[in-house]
């Protein structure tokens, strides 16, 4: 659902950034459907469009681990009735954390509930916390759940935490703490077409909104596809094997060759099979490729 639709429910607000939507997210999130179902209320996420960071701390922000056409998807597939994205404005970054509540967010909405996590802050500088959130709740009338730290493996599950498993390509451990395994998406477009004069067809993947991505090298992937779901075996990286190659993310889909210039595309990423190299020479390259190939095939492709 959109904004727009929006008509003054009585609602429960999950409140935060939830890039990525991982394990803690989801259940903040489940947290607020359940008390909305139980209240005959309707349930939403307030978001922004950027990271506040992007516009308080440029050079802080983080690479996002989901875009916001994702995290709309993953929301709504929850059961989640609203998901507001909200620009943040100068107006919003310099807000104390009381013109948050009373000025912004209870002029927005019909707000009955709101649900966030162990370590929210809002307002100006961060300066609202979860004490000055209950006190604020009773003086306004609306209730405050707070949902406590997500533990997995002895971690706190964190957007930072999968987004330093998926720069440092141990993708095989992201499913642990964000629920799934990473995936980004695009559209597939033309590259040098190297590929093809040797036999190994590659698609090239381009992304519509910067996101995170692994570290270069070599991964086994999965591949979607407007007709249906392949293995494949992608590499991302500048190719030290050329001069000045630009970055690049190409997949070798296993059975399958067809023309899809233009075709969304969104790969999984299912583990690293090898980093970056530069040889001496083509041969070199597409021989390793080969080899890249058949070990994906033999060690990785019949075990789902």
């Amino acid at each position: 659902m959109t904004e727009k639709e929006y008509n003054g429910e009585k609602i429960v607000l999950a409140l935060g950034f939830f890039d990525g939507i991982h394990l803690g997210h989801q259940k903040l999130i489940q947290s607020a459907i359940d008390i909305a179902k139980k209240e005959g209320w309707v349930s939403g996420v307030m978001t922004f469009t950027e990271h506040p960071l992007r516009r308080i701390f440029p050079s802080y922000a983080p690479w996002l681990i989901s875009t916001n056409a994702d995290k709309v998807r993953i929301m709504e597939a929850m059961g989640i009735d609203y998901v507001f994205l909200n620009p943040f404005t100068e107006a919003l970054m310099h807000a104390s954390p009381e013109d948050f509540i009373g000025g912004y967010l209870l002029r927005k909405y019909n707000v009955g509930h709101v649900v966030v996590g162990f370590n929210y802050t809002f307002g100006y500088k961060g300066a609202g916390d979860i004490k000055l959130l209950k006190a604020l709740g009773r003086h306004f009338g609306f209730g405050v759940t707070v949902i406590p730290p997500c533990i997995v493996a002895d971690h706190s599950v964190s957007s930072t935490l999968i987004r330093e498993l998926i720069s440092s390509g141990r993708v095989d451990e992201v499913p642990e703490y964000l629920g799934r395994d990473y995936a980004i998406s695009g559209d597939v477009v033309r590259g040098k077409g190297l590929g093809h004069t040797v036999d190994i067809p590659t698609a090239n993947l381009h992304l519509p909104q910067k996101v995170i991505l692994p570290s270069s090298g070599v991964y086994y992937t999965k591949v979607t596809l407007p007709d249906g779901v392949y293995d494949g075996l992608t590499n991302l990286g500048f190719n030290p094997t050329f001069e000045k190659h630009p970055y690049s993310i190409e997949t070798y889909i296993y059975d399958f060759d067809e023309m899809i210039y233009g075709s969304p595309m969104t790969l999984t990423f299912k583990v690293k099979i090898r980093g970056e190299i530069k040889f001496d020479s083509l041969e070199d390259l597409f021989a390793q490729i080969r080899s890249d190939i058949v070990k994906i095939d033999e060690n990785y492709r019949h075990q789902d």
